[in-house]
């Protein structure tokens, strides 16, 4: 499809046009940076214009450098893209058949598909077009030349997605690290290299030499305004002026003219298409018009009004505004400039107060989540608990937790081959993925309970600091498992994976009285049995205790004791298909 309204993008005067690029984006945490690549063969000195660029491009931040070349002159002009193809308003507009019936005819009724078709229409001629930058620069050289172009879009939504996978048949856990963000730059990226930098402040450039060019000379885009006001006459929508007492019309009287024109409040720049809209009961219908790419808006023929105007403006993604009772004298032309707060910026009046109903829809009262943010809850919708018993304290190596938000490492991610990211979606990027040996150890701790709980000691790379202080979704041979919080780690990058219980090994715990001795009360032997139902050689590590206040007498095999909490160990080899057994003698 042909967009309308362009001419020709080149400020007046040809020149040699950028048409194979090489892209790269760099998502810093504060603002996202694009790098735009391309070799061109100068001869002499030459005229370099590249596509327009899209989306909220920081234009204070163009740079252009060249190697080979010398770059005597940069070219900025601010511009727009329409908002939409002659095809598609034409499109909307044949959708609207039947045509509404004469005013008076109340006999005829408009069909269900109508009323849908028109609320289309109304949507399509309210889309404001969006802004581009069109960037030009003369080259002086000769053969072939480098040309890097250079700028900053605003900073993405992001967050990092870690994910562990225990694969128990080769002893391995795969760990994968995802970037996520809602590419809203207004911009595509199209088969662009991909860096992360999670942790890490943009750049900051060096003054540009030569210093841009600034030439304002946006395109009229005169066949776009002329399809909005066919799309809004067509739904019953008027653009101009009808009076509802044309008797009160005096002969030889001038028309009465409402014009102005509307900014942004912070950055005083012109906003386009914006809505203006008047209302009067010396009006028969409401009056619209549209603001131009000077921010420019102008509405004639109106009759005076004693009882005042109404004036509504309002545009996607602009703080709407209205004011009332506005007197529109006969004969004369009355002017009325706004400013407008877009959302950059600080704020020129407090937000209305915050509602506690929840209001759906697209109006200005509803209620916009982001994407990246609504994923974070869902993950984490009834966040297991960990384990309700901790492994051993020689097995779980961690160091203090870290007070405050964990601190990313300031490392730089690549997203793996080239990537075509569309403006609005929320892509997900793989960054690495690695897989890192483990051991599975089986405890017992038959004083509390029979299972037998299997706890992974993982030795993981130095690149398992991104997934640190996070809770992270935990699958065990495919099947999905308790996430589990991991710490930063100690010496060694060694931590433990709680992988639940092995329901094949049961503990079997008897305690029976044994002979009295000369100096006790009672006395009781302990034994645990742990069965090893495998083929080949199972270990465990079999955890008990001894009653407070009794004297340990003796334990069989010998075992590691914990005088300060009564606490045994034993590191068991089971022979296949066989039983383990430990015991040990307390006397009071």
């Amino acid at each position: 499809m042909v967009l309308m309204g362009l001419g020709v993008l080149l400020v007046g005067v040809l020149g040699a046009a950028v048409e194979k690029e090489d892209t790269t984006v760099t998502v810093y945490k504060d603002r996202t940076l694009v790098e735009r690549t391309t070799t061109m063969n100068l001869a002499g000195t030459e005229r370099v214009v590249w596509p327009l660029l899209m989306g909220k491009v920081e234009a204070t931040s163009v740079r252009v450098q060249t190697e080979g070349a010398e770059v005597q002159r940069v070219e900025l002009r601010p511009t727009y893209v329409p908002a939409f193809t002659a095809e598609e308003a034409h499109a909307a507009l044949e959708a609207l058949e039947p045509r509404p019936p004469p005013p008076g005819d109340e006999r005829y009724s408009l069909p269900r598909d109508w009323y849908q078709a028109a609320a289309k229409v109304e949507t399509l001629a309210t889309q404001p077009s969006p802004p581009a930058l069109e960037v030009a620069a003369i080259l002086k050289g000769t053969g072939a030349t480098r040309v890097v172009l250079r700028y900053f879009l605003p900073a993405v939504s992001n967050k990092y997605i870690p994910s562990l996978s225990v694969r128990s048949q080769v002893s391995q856990v795969e760990a994968e690290f995802r970037g996520q963000i809602f590419q809203n730059t207004g911009s595509d990226w199209n088969e662009a290299l991909l860096h992360f930098v999670p942790g890490q402040s943009s750049p900051v450039f060096d003054a540009p030499r030569p210093t841009p060019v600034w030439l304002h000379q946006p395109d009229a885009l005169e066949e776009e305004a002329v399809l909005r006001r066919q799309m809004f006459d067509s739904i019953g929508y008027a653009t101009a002026s009808i009076w509802a007492h044309p008797e009160s019309r005096q002969p030889g009287d001038a028309p009465t003219v409402l014009t102005g024109t509307v900014l942004d409040v912070n950055t005083g720049a012109p906003l386009k298409d914006v809505v203006v809209n008047v209302f009067s009961e010396h009006l028969r219908d409401d009056v619209f018009a549209f603001t131009d790419v000077r921010g420019e808006y102008r509405i004639t023929d109106l009759p005076p009004a004693s009882a005042g105007y109404r004036l509504f403006f309002r545009r996607e993604g602009v703080r709407p505004w209205m004011r009332e009772r506005m007197d529109i004298p006969r004969a004369s032309t009355v002017r009325v400039d706004v400013r407008l707060w877009t959302g950059v910026g600080p704020e020129p009046e407090p937000p209305p107060p915050p509602s506690s109903e929840y209001k759906g829809g697209c109006g200005p009262d509803a209620i916009h989540l982001d994407p990246v943010f609504m994923d974070f809850v869902m993950t984490r919708l009834g966040q297991p608990e960990p384990a309700t018993i901790p492994p051993p304290r020689d097995f779980a190596r961690l160091a203090v937790p870290a007070r405050g938000s964990p601190k990313v490492p300031d490392w730089r991610l690549t997203v793996p081959g080239r990537n075509t990211r569309r403006d609005r979606t929320a892509p997900r990027f793989p960054l690495f993925t690695e897989t890192w040996p483990m051991t599975v150890h089986r405890q017992v701790f038959p004083a509390q309970d029979a299972a037998t709980y299997l706890v992974a000691e993982v030795h993981a790379s130095p690149t398992s600091e991104l997934i640190m202080h996070e809770w992270v979704p935990l699958a065990v041979d495919g099947q999905p498992h308790k996430s589990v919080k991991l710490l930063p780690l100690g010496p060694g990058n060694t931590f433990t994976l709680p992988l639940g219980t092995d329901p094949k090994v049961r503990a079997v715990r008897t305690v029976q009285r044994a002979p009295v001795e000369w100096n006790a009360r009672e006395v009781h032997d302990v034994t645990v049995r742990v069965p090893n139902p495998y083929p080949v050689p199972m270990s465990v590590r079999v955890l008990d205790t001894w009653p407070q206040g009794s004297r340990l007498v003796r334990t069989t095999p010998g075992a590691q004791r914990d005088d300060a909490t009564g606490g045994l160990t034993w590191d068991l080899k089971v022979p296949p298909s066989s039983t383990g057994t430990v015991s040990f003698r307390y006397a009071r």
